[in-house]
Parts: structure tokens; C-alpha cells; sequence
């Protein structure tokens, strides 16, 4: 695809629109395929809804907006993964994308095999991959597991691999959504530091994130979508100014509260696809029990990914009980960028753990808590978990217990607001202040006494 004039353009978006058809029934959409468009069985959702905008060549553009905007729809059109409903969208120069964790990858091959395969599909020669192939597996730096499945790696491993396939492919786009969240900090700086140097040779970067801070340090214009629609194009400030100020507008609108737990059921469960995403990083468990979606929403119950400072927060987890066991334990972590744990609480401290639930049981559980955090990006990690078989008794201690099911990341957020916190949390303190001498006066009227 090219443009027919304005060379400097390498992305030209005109009038995007993505529609999904949503089937309240499996049969509808049975009913759908033999009525041949005669009758509609399915409501019409939509992603994205007349998206326009040009980027220029070595411009780096930030794409914000609370989950489930269609950050990701749209990067997914701009690579051609995915097609649009209306309008069209234009790209001149190699594409290089992370758009999820180990897409692209064939867990079966080896990280070797891989790195060909990936580098071929962006366009290099087998005599241009061999020069670029040690380049690649230094920068990736996992040693030896280059020649094991990619199964095998960590989610570490993998953005470690997919991000130095794709730099050393030389794009001329390099397009990023949230891939980064997961690698360890040592390994941000480092993509940061050669996404920097690439973006002076002339790169341009489409870069998607929760972390504010990043976008404002990075991007040179930013785009914030809601609700499937353009809000604002522009300069970086003002554009996260006008996302915090959306932030604030929709914690004060009131939502209907859920009236009992069959609707709360239907609510959490509505859109389970972030949390998929974020539970395939890392999971673990037996299985007795299985959390099915994590939610994270502001005090009135909107989905959030970023908060003010002391901001009061609800972290709604759906949980189905799949084999009996005597009693069902759930908590949360919330953890830093490098995995620090800064907030954590379980059912066994807050004295609400579910004692005997019947097999085939789903419960709605919710937290509510406030976030006195300093700025920042954070993970929540959520855990449920049961006695194990051999022990015995009605109390229970942390070295009693077995995971039933870990999700490492289960929810991400991201706390602006507090620029003079300099530890990770505020306490609340009582602090009282007297003068020395009514001090003295106090002890001497004591004493006399």
C-alpha cells in the first residue's frame, strides 16, 4: 500500500469502523447463516466507529484509553491481522508488531526456528537473517534456551525474543501493545534505550500502554480512544490531560447497582477477554477451584485501568468450585513493575472465606479498598486456594493450604496523582503536635501531684 503523494505519510486512517455481531445464543448464529440476512438474530457491537488520522514518518504516537476503548482493534487493522468494517487504512514501509504474548510463535519450534520463521514473515532473506542472527539471540539473552521449544520459555523468554526479532528486522513501523508490561525492568530500559536511538534513525513507534508516565516521556502525539471513538489526536499533555479528566467524569456518573448474584454472574462475565489475555502471562494451580474473570472498577463499579492518588477501588473476581473441598480461600496481591508486593490481604485475614461450597457453585467475590499508592504502573495477582487433603481441623494457616488456581497478572492499573509519596504506600497516621513548654507544664503539674 502507498500514497499517491505527501511521502512523509506512513499511516493514513479514513472513516475506520470495526462491527462484531453479538449472538445472545449459540443457535442464532445457526439462524443467522440459513436466514441469509433476511432476519437479524444478533445485536451489532462496535469497536471502533469512524476513526480518522495521519501519521507522519519518525513521529511516535501513544494510543491510551480504559479497557476495552479498541486500542488493540485498531493496531490489529493497521497490521493487517484484521479487517476492518468500513474505511480503509493505508501503511507505506515495513510493519514490525508485538501485539500479544507469543503470537507468531510456534510453541512446538525452537526459539532458533522461530526467530527465522518471524523474520522471514517481516520480510528479511535467509542471507539477511543469518547476518542479523547473532545480533538477535545477544540482544534476547537467554543463553542456551534458543535451541528449546518455545514452550518451554517463560513469558519473559518470549517478549525477550518476539522484541529482538522485530527491532533487528529494521521496520520502518514498529507497533507495541502493552507486550513490555510483562519483561523485568532491567529489560524495559533496555528496549526503551534502542526504541530511543531507532525512533532518532527515523523509526516511527505506535506504542500502547497504561503507564502515563511512559507515554508522556516517549510519544510525541498521542490518541485517546472511549467507547470505540476518537476523543482526542494532538499533543501528548494534552491529550493524557483530556484522559484524566474522562477518568474523573466517569467515577462520578453512577452505574445500577447489581441486584443479586445470578446478574452479578452475567455482569463480571460480560467481556472475560482482558483477563484471558493477562492470565495466559502466567498461571498455575490444581484446579479444584477456577477463577473465570477478574474485574477491576472504580468505587461506582465502571472498569478502570488507571486511578488518582487514594482513589477508592472494587476488585470483583468470579470464582467456580470445581471438586468439593472444605473450605475455599481467595486473595489478591498487588505488585509493582519489578513484582514487589505492596498490598496484599486473603479471606483467611478478613475472616470471609467460604466454608464447604457445593461443586458447580459460582461466587462473586469483591474487594473494596482504596489505592494510597505512589505513581506508578501496578499488577494485581489474584489466588484461590483450599486445605490440603491430609490436614485436619477447622483452623488454618498459609503452609495448609494448596493453590488451586494462581494468576500472576490478573488485572493491571496504573496511579497518577501524588508526585511528593516517596515510599510505596501511605499509612494513615494520626499525628498530634505540642509545644514543648505546655509539655514541661503537663509533667510538673503531675508531679506535684
Amino acid at each position: 500500500m502507498s500514497f499517491a503523494s505527501q511521502s512523509d505519510m506512513v499511516v493514513r486512517i479514513q472513516k475506520l469502523s470495526k462491527c462484531y455481531p453479538i449472538f445472545a445464543k449459540p443457535q442464532d448464529r445457526l439462524k443467522q447463516m440459513l436466514c441469509r440476512g433476511r432476519k437479524r438474530y444478533y445485536k451489532e457491537f462496535w469497536a471502533l466507529r469512524d476513526i480518522s488520522l495521519e501519521i507522519r514518518r519518525g513521529e511516535t504516537v501513544g494510543i491510551i484509553g480504559r479497557n476495552g476503548s479498541g486500542k488493540s482493534t485498531l493496531l490489529q487493522i493497521v497490521c493487517g491481522t484484521l479487517a476492518s468494517t468500513e474505511g480503509q487504512v493505508e501503511v507505506q514501509g515495513r510493519i514490525a508488531a508485538l501485539l500479544e504474548l507469543g503470537a507468531g510463535f510456534n510453541p512446538e519450534f525452537t526459539g532458533r526456528e522461530n526467530v527465522y520463521m518471524n523474520a522471514a514473515l517481516l520480510g528479511l532473506s535467509r542471507e539477511q537473517i543469518d547476518a542479523k542472527y547473532e545480533d538477535m539471540v545477544a540482544f534476547a539473552d537467554i543463553g542456551d534456551f534458543v535451541d528449546q521449544p518455545v514452550k518451554t520459555y517463560s513469558s519473559g523468554m518470549f517478549v525477550r525474543l518476539a522484541f529482538s526479532v522485530a527491532i533487528h528486522a529494521d521496520p520502518d513501523i514498529l507497533i507495541v501493545d502493552e507486550a513490555l508490561a510483562v519483561g523485568d525492568a532491567a529489560f524495559q530500559a533496555k528496549c526503551m534505550a534502542r526504541m530511543r536511538q531507532m525512533m532518532d534513525s527515523g523509526l516511527t513507534l505506535l506504542f500502547v500502554s497504561h503507564d502515563i508516565g511512559a507515554v508522556k516521556s516517549l510519544c510525541t502525539r498521542a490518541l485517546l480512544l472511549d467507547r470505540g471513538r476518537m476523543i482526542a489526536f494532538g499533543d501528548t499533555e494534552r491529550v493524557v490531560d483530556e484522559y484524566t479528566r474522562l477518568l474523573h467524569l466517569s467515577s462520578s456518573a453512577a452505574t445500577p447497582p447489581v441486584t443479586d448474584v445470578q446478574d452479578a454472574a452475567v455482569s463480571l462475565s460480560f467481556d472475560d477477554s482482558r483477563f484471558r489475555t493477562l492470565a495466559a502471562i502466567q498461571r498455575m494451580g490444581n484446579g479444584k477451584s477456577t477463577l473465570l474473570n477478574v474485574r477491576l472498577t472504580d468505587a461506582l463499579g465502571t472498569d478502570s485501568d488507571a486511578f488518582f492518588y487514594n482513589s477508592a477501588a472494587r476488585l470483583q473476581l468470579q470464582v467456580r468450585v470445581n471438586d468439593p473441598v472444605p473450605l475455599l480461600v481467595f486473595g489478591y496481591h498487588v505488585r509493582d513493575r519489578n513484582g514487589v508486593d505492596v498490598l496484599y490481604s486473603d479471606s483467611l485475614i478478613e475472616g470471609k472465606s467460604i466454608e464447604n461450597p457445593a461443586p458447580g457453585a459460582i461466587y462473586i467475590i469483591e474487594w473494596r479498598l482504596r489505592l494510597p499508592l505512589r505513581n506508578g504502573q501496578y499488577n494485581v495477582a489474584c489466588v484461590i486456594s483450599s486445605p490440603r487433603e491430609e490436614v485436619t481441623g477447622t483452623t488454618y494457616t498459609c503452609e495448609d493450604l494448596v493453590i488451586s488456581d494462581f494468576v500472576a497478572v490478573a488485572a493491571q492499573f496504573s496511579v497518577c496523582g501524588n508526585t511528593i509519596l516517596h515510599g510505596f504506600v501511605h499509612l494513615d497516621n494520626e499525628v498530634s503536635v505540642t509545644p514543648w513548654h505546655q509539655e514541661q507544664q503537663k509533667r510538673v503539674a503531675h508531679e506535684g501531684l
